[in-house]
């Protein structure tokens, strides 16, 4: 009996590998099945799509539609973007790949490219807005309110007149490129624009580094104003104030650069 129990239980310790091997066999197998199930899924997707909609010859591009700018630039735009009319498919077409290349166009601020099915891609720019010349009245170079450089040449037509800034650093500029150091100046440019609209300025001065000076004309009246660089809103409140209270008084300069004084001469 002795004999017989261990002859058994060698048996029972030889068959528990052999268990484990053919579960783990199984296992094997069922995830081979499963993942090519999915492989196949998925191929079978991608077929699918091609057939539907990067194959279809009814989704070829036909037309672009260009909005906000002159639509006479679409051709011009679609040679710049690579897009080939009667030839691309509409699913083909890389969209935020062409609105990052639509952005980096030095006059335009932001964009949008959608598909418009069957046969169309539209793109929507809004354009940098010019607000002041650079150097001289009637230059090539204008800037706008992010203190971007732009070519006047190519930026959206000016329907009114612009002060000039003057008297910077003067340097080799490009179209795109964003000057820093002009931010105090457009920053009076739209606070006269936008809030303190009774002054029209006429040109800016960045000569000196502590002062910004300002020809303008207030009513009938020209002046010339000097101003801290920092704050300018503050002092075209004081300078608001100063001409209300100066009671018949035609002194031409106006200079707020003394703290809390305000200097007529």
């Amino acid at each position: 009996m002795t004999v017989a129990k261990k002859s058994q239980s060698g048996k029972t310790r030889k068959t528990i590998p052999s268990k484990e091997k053919q579960k783990f066999v199984r296992i094997t197998l069922a995830l081979f099945i499963i993942f090519a199930a999915v492989a196949l899924l998925g191929l079978a997707g991608w077929g699918m799509f091609r057939v539907l909609f990067t194959k279809n010859e009814h989704l070829v591009l036909r037309r672009i539609e260009l909005e906000g700018m002159d639509p006479g630039r679409t051709g011009a735009m679609a040679k710049y973007l690579g897009l080939n009319v009667d030839t691309d498919n509409l699913f083909s077409i890389n969209l935020a790949g062409i609105r990052r290349k639509v952005e980096k166009i030095s006059y335009i601020k932001s964009a949008g490219v959608y598909r418009v099915l069957p046969d169309t891609v539209r793109i929507t720019v809004t354009q940098r807005v010019p607000i002041a010349y650079l150097f001289e009245y009637d230059s090539k170079w204008v800037m706008d309110e992010d203190a971007i450089v732009l070519d006047r040449n190519y930026c959206m037509d000016l329907k009114y007149p612009l002060p000039v800034i003057r008297d910077f650093p003067c340097r080799t500029i490009k179209a795109g490129e964003k000057l820093p150091e002009m931010e105090s100046a457009v920053e009076l440019v739209k606070l006269a624009r936008y809030e303190f609209r009774d002054f029209r300025i006429s040109s800016i001065s960045l000569k000196a580094p502590e002062k910004i000076t300002f020809l303008m004309i207030e009513g009938n009246r020209p002046y010339k104003v000097l101003v801290p660089p920092k704050k300018l809103k503050d002092s075209l409140q004081k300078l608001t104030y100063a001409l209300r209270q100066k009671q018949g008084r035609r002194q031409p300069t106006i200079d707020l650069t003394y703290e809390n004084q305000v200097i007529f001469r």
